[in-house]
């Protein structure tokens, strides 16, 4: 009677599974919706954590550092209070100094920039005219560079036309930009809240994992979360504060040598350079078109400097501020910079290196815990030049010897025992 208790439930399980998925098949355009707009949702959220997390090293320095000197017991009730409104107001503040004297030379730079491209493109054509003359010359071809060049602005000036003579894309374009202040001043209130209450926060979702995950789980969590700040957060703030040293250093160098959108190109450097591996070819080699459009030896002045100063960051300043957070070697940093930004975009380009430098580290424990209970087998594994089929053999037969003896001496022991 269990037997068949068992079965006819084991079927009505899997006939409720595959209702299950038929209905996600014919609603699945739906269920995509409601998961887009519960992600719209949470976007505010998401900016909030990103923001609090970011914030969360200067209001340590200034909760234990600064004010953790004063040992009044009345200041001890205001210091978190006190840390929370100095950390906002110094980070913020020094944004919105900087942002008040590059947003009017960055509009100068680029309202120069618009003004002048007609002359660049003719400028452009004149150049890959003579290239494609070379080309044919050199090498007996008939190409042409120029036609499919005028071919791409036509098209690129026919969209632009078309998007700003579209009221309904200027309306989307409208409640998108809404929406993204919306979202960043949401979250900017947010991530007050749960930088201040987060000991709170933190002690909530500990009683939550007690309460509803096994007990065994705990550990393995609690070494995940703490991979992953050492690997994310200390990366992000050093290449935050690394690419801006190299941005200020493009900078100062273009303004002093009189290269023109000095400014321009100093934060197209430093925002592509908190891109691991491929930020300083990203943000290096737009720039030097954009001179070369203007002169060519701009052009190449740029690109022995941004050479000498990527090398300087690579060696001098990337060490001391990021330090070796992430410990991947050169593969795996394309590997997750590839794989994350095709699947997410730029913010997977930034964040890809240290969360796969967290997995990494995480299965690198459990595989080095694996290769030590395994010993002597796993050794000889790693240390076979090369595996032939005698090898093979070989070394089953001894690992096979190897257990038969262990299994005798335990029954051996037990015999005496008795």
């Amino acid at each position: 009677m269990k037997k068949k208790f068992n079965k006819l439930t084991g079927i009505l399980i899997c006939i409720t599974f595959a209702v299950f998925l038929l209905f996600i098949k014919d609603n699945v355009d739906n269920l995509w919706g409601a998961v887009c707009n519960l992600f719209g949702v949470l976007t505010p959220f998401v900016y909030a954590f990103g923001i609090a997390y970011l914030l969360n090293f200067p209001f340590r320095f200034f909760e234990n550092k600064v004010f953790g000197k004063i040992k009044s017991p009345k200041f001890a009730k205001i210091r978190k209070p006190l840390a929370l409104i100095v950390t906002y107001v110094v980070v913020f503040g020094l944004i919105g100094f900087f942002l008040s004297i590059l947003i009017p030379q960055f509009s100068t730079s680029v309202s120069s920039l618009i003004k002048h491209i007609p002359g660049y493109i003719r400028s452009f054509k004149e150049i890959t005219a003579g290239v494609s003359l070379w080309i044919n010359e050199r090498f007996h071809l008939n190409l042409s560079f120029l036609e499919s060049f005028n071919k791409f602005v036509t098209g690129l000036i026919s969209s632009v036309s078309d998007f700003t003579a579209t009221s309904g894309r200027v309306y989307s374009a409208a409640m998108s930009t809404a929406n993204f202040f919306y979202n960043w001043i949401m979250a900017f209130i947010l991530s007050i809240y749960m930088l201040g209450s987060k000991d709170f926060l933190c002690a909530q979702l500990k009683r939550f994992g007690a309460a509803f995950l096994p007990t065994k789980w705990m550990p393995t969590i609690y070494e995940i979360i703490n991979v992953s700040d050492n690997k994310c957060g200390k990366f992000l703030v050093g290449k935050i504060l690394d690419s801006s040293i190299i941005g200020l250093m493009v900078f100062v160098y273009m303004s002093l040598r009189g290269l023109p959108y000095s400014l321009l190109i100093a934060v197209i450097v430093a925002v592509c350079n908190i891109i691991p591996f491929f930020g300083p070819f990203i943000g290096g080699i737009p720039s030097a078109l954009l001179l070369l459009l203007v002169n060519p030896a701009y052009c190449i002045e740029f690109i022995i400097m941004i050479i000498i100063f990527q090398q300087i960051d690579g060696n001098l300043i990337g060490p001391k501020i990021v330090g070796s957070q992430v410990g991947l070697v050169g593969f795996w940093s394309m590997f997750s910079v590839l794989v994350a930004g095709g699947l997410f975009g730029f913010p997977g380009m930034i964040l890809g290196t240290p969360i796969f430098a967290a997995i990494y580290t995480l299965i690198g424990r459990r595989m080095h815990k694996r290769l030590e209970m395994k010993g002597e087998n796993a050794e000889r594994v790693i240390n076979m030049a090369v595996v032939k089929s005698s090898g093979v053999t070989n070394m089953k037969a001894k690992v096979i010897k190897k257990k038969k003896d262990e299994k005798n001496d335990k029954n051996n022991a037990s015999e005496d025992e008795s």
